[in-house]
């Protein structure tokens, strides 16, 4: 793991900046436009949880060249959560920890350029460039009318969680908003959002990497059949070199049911059956 950036302080933030040398001389460029969004409101928010905020800036990444920055801030724990915050320390940290694991694993993760936290409110912020590559939506509808190159990019997605869970990982939220896609040979996965992203080994790992494909699977996406999910676990168990698929299989439906009742859905997903594809 890389050795602390600079740190400066700036408008009750404390912030480390870590830019690739090509981006340095536009780092007061890049906290202006951090502050703009975060402190007086330029921006609408791209996505909101229930305690986070996400925008999507533009940011001028040369003269000529713009690009996409994902800004996102934390807000201060409170209640339960804030005695988990004060055991586990702080949520950036661990967020550039577990990235610089995964980095070192293999694995793409977006870099942090900038992170930190402010000494009035408590709250925790993370800068990172946009990665190439789309998410899953808009890639499976390019390749939509293409049934092999779909297929395959259905088994790529298999085998890349796959291979994250036999790295000793699991991703916290594993949703399609949180995957970027980049076509290839091989596809190839980005995975985003690692604030809940932790080493998993010991009691309960098995459930833990399955409860990744049921956060997957719950999400009724456009064009999506249920062969098509059963082309992604098949890939997976594959991949986990399991010797019988069935009953990963069974479990995961058992789980991905139980979630989407839940949920309260209207509308199920047709129940998944071992199947040879």
């Amino acid at each position: 793991m890389k050795g602390p950036g600079e740190v400066i302080d700036r408008g009750g933030w404390r912030l480390e900046v870590e830019l690739p040398e090509a981006l340095r001389a536009r780092r007061d460029d890049l906290i202006d436009r951090v502050e703009a969004t975060v402190e007086r409101g330029l921006e609408v928010p791209l996505r909101r949880s229930r305690r986070a905020v996400t925008y999507n800036p533009r940011f001028l990444v040369a003269d000529d060249l713009p690009g996409d920055i994902f800004i996102k801030v934390l807000e201060a724990p409170h209640g339960v959560s804030r005695i988990k915050y004060r055991r586990r320390g702080s949520l950036v940290t661990r967020v550039k920890v577990i990235t610089a694991q995964l980095c070192a694993a293999g694995f793409v993760a977006p870099p942090i350029w900038l992170c930190g936290y402010n000494r009035r409110d408590g709250r925790e912020l993370l800068v990172t460039p946009r990665v190439t590559g789309t998410g899953p939506l808009q890639t499976l509808a390019a390749v939509g009318g293409h049934l092999v190159q779909k297929r395959e990019v259905l088994r790529a997605l298999g085998r890349a969680i796959g291979r994250l869970h036999r790295a000793g990982f699991v991703h916290g939220d594993l949703t399609p908003f949180n995957l970027f896609v980049q076509l290839g040979a091989p596809v190839r996965f980005i995975f985003l959002d690692h604030e809940k992203t932790r080493r998993n080994f010991g009691l309960g790992r098995k459930r833990r990497n399955l409860r990744n494909l049921v956060q997957l699977g719950r999400f009724d996406l456009p064009g999506i059949s249920r062969s098509d999910r059963l082309r992604v676990l098949h890939a997976y168990t594959d991949a986990i070199g399991a010797r019988d698929q069935r009953p990963i299989v069974r479990r995961v439906a058992q789980m991905l049911a139980a979630r989407l009742v839940r949920d309260g859905g209207a509308q199920m997903i047709a129940p998944l059956q071992p199947a040879k594809l």
